[in-house]
């Protein structure tokens, strides 16, 4: 792992732990036991900000601070059910009942803090003795198309997050973000926008335009044993005149195994269209759509021949 790396995924752990310094807020010692309770049950969606608050305040004024908490979070104020704190306290029972290997309560554990935050994943694979002959025991988590992984390091029950990729590991840290100080009601990991970037090559005769899509911003939906979606591309090229020169339309379907998966994350899918044009100044514009999440993007590219 480079040092740039390393240093994003340390920042983005650290923001996936709720990470605080101790040194900076107030003691928790001498809270009575709804108190404490509340600080405890709270730490994965609490901001520092309400964490620090709530432990200044006199405790007279802290079950009203309670109330605040989880009303701000409420989707529905104008019901008497508040379906984030139920759902939150849910994920959390569930969490004890389905973790219960390890020295700690399954929902402090790795595997517990994800299921609370993001609920219970599309598919989960586990490998009891590991994945091969020298492996660990591993889980796969599909939420979508991304994987989590865990590993248990020791053979002791206690299963470690371990990212496939440092984006597997933002998407997380900004959800978690999102949901502490946002308040945001729905605990799930948002589907990638679709990004692309668009080049020129001509290499003699041969004019190309080259697509290049990253795996890890297409949404694809699990059918069977394999993930699939439809790209719906349109592209066109201009010239100085704003007249079309080129055009061209098309619907790609995209099947990969889970193993390829594992493999693409972090690769990239390069869609290569060779336009007919005479020499001059052109503009492409091309648009695509990822039929399975509904994202559209567009991106222009200025080139001359």
């Amino acid at each position: 792992m480079n040092n740039k790396l390393g240093a994003f995924y340390l920042l983005a752990v650290a923001i996936i732990s709720g990470f605080y310094s101790c040194a900076s807020l107030p003691s928790n010692k001498n809270m009575d036991a709804e108190s404490k309770e509340f600080v405890s049950k709270t730490r994965y969606i609490i901001s520092k900000e309400e964490k620090k608050v709530f432990l200044e305040l006199e405790p007279k004024g802290r079950p009203e601070f309670i109330r605040d908490f989880w009303a701000r979070r409420d989707p529905t104020p104008g019901t008497e059910v508040n379906e984030f704190k139920e759902s939150y306290f849910l994920r959390i029972e569930e969490a004890n009942c389905l973790f219960k290997e390890g020295t700690t309560p399954g929902w402090l554990q790795e595997r517990g803090r994800i299921y609370v935050l993001f609920g219970p994943p599309s598919e989960r694979i586990t490998y009891p003795r590991g994945i091969d002959i020298y492996g660990k025991p591993t889980e796969i988590w599909y939420y979508g198309f991304f994987p989590v992984v865990f590993v248990d390091e020791n053979w002791t029950g206690n299963y470690n997050l371990t990212p496939l990729s440092a984006y597997q590991i933002s998407e997380i840290a900004k959800a978690q973000k999102d949901v502490k100080e946002k308040g945001r009601n729905v605990l799930t990991v948002g589907r990638p926008s679709l990004n692309f970037s668009i080049k020129f090559e001509q290499k003699a005769a041969n004019r190309q335009l080259v697509i290049d899509i990253p795996y890890k911003s297409i949404w694809f939906k699990l059918k069977g044993n394999n993930f699939v979606t439809t790209l719906e591309v349109s592209a066109k090229v201009c010239d100085r005149a704003g007249q079309i020169a080129w055009e061209h339309q098309d619907s790609l379907e995209l099947s990969l195994s889970r193993e390829q998966g594992l493999k693409l994350i972090d690769q990239i899918y390069s869609l290569v269209l060779e336009p007919d044009l005479k020499p001059g100044e052109y503009t492409a514009e091309v648009e695509i759509t990822n039929r399975t999440g509904g994202g559209t993007n567009k991106n222009t590219l200025e080139f001359k021949i």
